[in-house]
């Protein structure tokens, strides 16, 4: 069996559905918000023995994080690009606009400015296969950036993009749906630190929980509803963001 998956293919899901603007509304304003997947290796939860360096979790509350284990299968949905800037903890800064002004104001300092407490980077739609359910997956530092392109070849390829490939390349190019893939973490170490990476590899499993194509795009509509003037809280889940 392929790991492609059929029944979603690039006609059927869209990287970015939206049915009509009520729907759209609805959704946005619900405080049923997408929780994150992180790969842990230092902090808090760490240090308190709430799950163990190298591994990948989810946030649920200030107490519990569920352990998704060293290794995590992945249905690559969709993309965004997004930045934070941590530096005050009660008001922490999130944009989803990448030609905004705060977008650069944050690229920026991450890249010049040590310990800015700023991030920026693709982050990702997933389905997970273990918990069977889907998350926003952040490649906000340089390491994950670099690893981020591998899940790139992942996301599902619309016949137009296909088309525009196969003619820029030479070669023919099929559109397709999401794909799968498992990352997995592996520790490096750089001028006498260490810390945990994801590293990507196609996976060699079908998935048999797939959910159906209406709930994959009430997600999509949850993942590209959510706004650049959001709030977010360092390692809390992801319902209790607050608005500035």
């Amino acid at each position: 069996m392929s790991n492609e998956v059929t029944v979603l293919s690039a006609n059927a899901l869209p990287t970015v559905v939206i049915p009509s603007l009520e729907e759209f509304r609805e959704v946005a304003q619900s405080s049923s918000f997408l929780q994150r997947i992180q790969l842990y290796s230092k902090g808090r939860y760490v240090e308190t023995g709430l799950i163990s360096p190298g591994h990948f979790g989810v946030p649920v509350s200030e107490d519990e994080i569920e352990d998704l284990g060293t290794e995590i299968d992945l249905l690559v949905i969709s993309l965004r690009l997004k930045a934070i800037d941590m530096s005050d903890k009660d008001a922490i800064s999130v944009t989803y606009d990448s030609t905004s002004p705060e977008y650069s104001r944050i690229r920026d300092a991450a890249d010049t400015t040590k310990d800015s407490h700023c991030m920026y980077g693709p982050t990702f739609l997933v389905f997970e296969r273990g918990s069977g359910r889907s998350y926003e997956m952040f490649f906000g530092n340089k390491s994950m950036r670099r690893e981020a392109t591998k899940l790139y070849g992942f996301l599902p390829l619309s016949p137009e993009k296909a088309a525009e490939l196969s003619a820029k390349t030479g070669k023919t190019i099929e559109p397709h749906g999401p794909q799968t893939c498992t990352l997995k973490a592996k520790y490096v170490t750089a001028k006498g630190y260490g810390w945990h990476v994801p590293v990507c590899y196609p996976c060699s499993t079908p998935f048999d929980n797939l959910p159906s194509i209406e709930a994959m795009s009430d997600e999509l509509l949850k993942f590209h509803a959510i706004k650049g003037d959001e709030v977010e809280k360092v390692e809390e889940p992801a319902g209790k963001r607050r608005a500035r």
